[in-house]
């Protein structure tokens, strides 16, 4: 059960992230921060992605709570780096983002799978 806790964690963390990334784009710069303050209190665009985001977070957090009870933390937090892998992806495919494919990308993507696979293949000893 902490395996679903902690993937449910990932998927959340990963949208969350998109989210707060489609947010980010659409609200003014903090560098008028007085033009920020009136845009988020007069829900203007962006602001309800944010709010998403940011509940996306907090729910992620609340999943990532439980995964812990049930996980050990090298097994849990080694989950936890497939969210990199999730929003990567993500912003490749996904239409409207534009994001770049690179062949370092997915080395990197390969090699943060490759260990979640390593930390989580079984030892001998445990498998008597």
């Amino acid at each position: 059960m902490g395996l679903f806790w902690a993937l449910m964690s990932v998927m959340l963390v990963s949208v969350a992230q998109l989210t707060l990334r489609v947010a980010m784009t659409t609200l003014p710069s903090v560098e008028q921060p007085w033009v920020l303050v009136w845009h988020l209190l007069h829900v203007g665009d962006g602001t309800l992605m944010l709010l998403l985001g940011l509940l996306g977070y907090v729910a992620s957090m609340a999943c990532w709570f439980f995964a812990l009870k049930r996980l050990p933390l090298a097994k849990a937090y080694a989950l936890l780096s497939l969210s990199y892998m999730v929003v990567w992806f993500a912003a490749i495919w996904l239409p409207g983002w534009h994001e770049p494919f690179s062949w370092r990308g997915l080395l990197g993507v390969v090699v943060i799978v490759a260990g979640v696979i390593t930390i989580f293949w079984p030892n001998k000893a445990s498998c008597r």
